[in-house]
């Protein structure tokens, strides 16, 4: 009688998923540093407000693939049907692939925690601007994402400035037969060496990121940062994330060339 009763809950759980899932109208591509608090507004505030305007919250390090970071955030870019982008503290890596979904004609949902985080060229766009010292302020801000995307949904043309309408031709070389073969058999390769590797569960770039600010030397961020690769975690997440949680930059570049992490871009 309890297998019973179990087995039934387990479908409703499986059914109740998969109803969710059809309700979904598609993916968010969420664009901010992967760092505390960020994290912490990601997890409460922006994927509750991105569900709830029935979109698919995905963030970049939410995939652990051995494939080249930039190739998943170029895919995940292109999938998604609409893109949210923390301007805060002015992120290299955020307004990169910002600039990648504008190339793209994305419609993105800007928000930032003062407007002198936004760049000139970005300030005739609307920006959700959220104020921290506002004791509602994450309820606030949850609401005006999800109108915002639920507007931007209904009309997805207008939330695309008009400079980026316009289908233009990749200017990209082209690539030979034989180039695209070894670049398959590479990916691969990478692939099932990351399967058999260590056997060790991937390490996240919150988990990562964490221990690099309680280092307490050069010798344990380094340690911190291989026993991440050693997980599985991709090196160019991993230096992007010794960037983030190292603010003096010329020892976050030591770590970075010490690890060879440079030479994977």
């Amino acid at each position: 009688m309890a297998k019973r009763r179990k087995a039934t809950t387990s479908r409703r759980k499986v059914g109740r998923r998969i109803r969710k899932q059809r309700k979904m109208v598609g993916k968010c591509f969420v664009l901010m540093p992967f760092k505390d608090p960020f994290d912490t507004y990601y997890s409460s505030i922006i994927r509750p407000a991105v569900t709830a305007a029935r979109l698919d919250p995905v963030r970049g390090d939410s995939l652990f693939r051995p494939s080249p970071i930039m190739a998943d955030i170029w895919q995940m870019i292109q999938d998604a049907r609409v893109l949210v982008a923390d301007l805060t503290e002015k992120n290299a890596n955020v307004f990169y692939e910002l600039g990648l979904a504008h190339a793209l004609g994305k419609p993105v949902v800007l928000i930032s925690d003062n407007l002198a985080d936004v760049p000139f060229d970005l300030q005739p766009l609307r920006v959700i601007i959220y104020d921290k010292n506002d004791p509602s302020w994450g309820t606030t801000l949850k609401t005006s994402i999800t109108e915002s995307l639920g507007e931007t949904l209904a009309d997805t043309s207008s939330a695309v400035p008009s400079m980026f309408r316009k289908i233009v031709k990749s200017q990209a070389p082209k690539e030979s037969k034989t180039e695209r073969r070894l670049d398959i058999l590479e990916r691969e390769f990478t692939r099932v060496a990351a399967r058999t590797r260590f056997g060790v569960r991937s390490r996240s770039p919150s988990e990562l990121y964490r221990r690099l600010k309680n280092a307490s030397s050069r010798e344990d961020a380094i340690e911190a940062v291989r026993q991440a690769l050693m997980g599985g975690l991709p090196g160019r997440i991993a230096a992007r994330v010794v960037r983030d949680a190292i603010p003096m930059r010329r020892e976050a570049k030591v770590i970075i060339s010490t690890l060879g992490l440079d030479a994977q871009g």
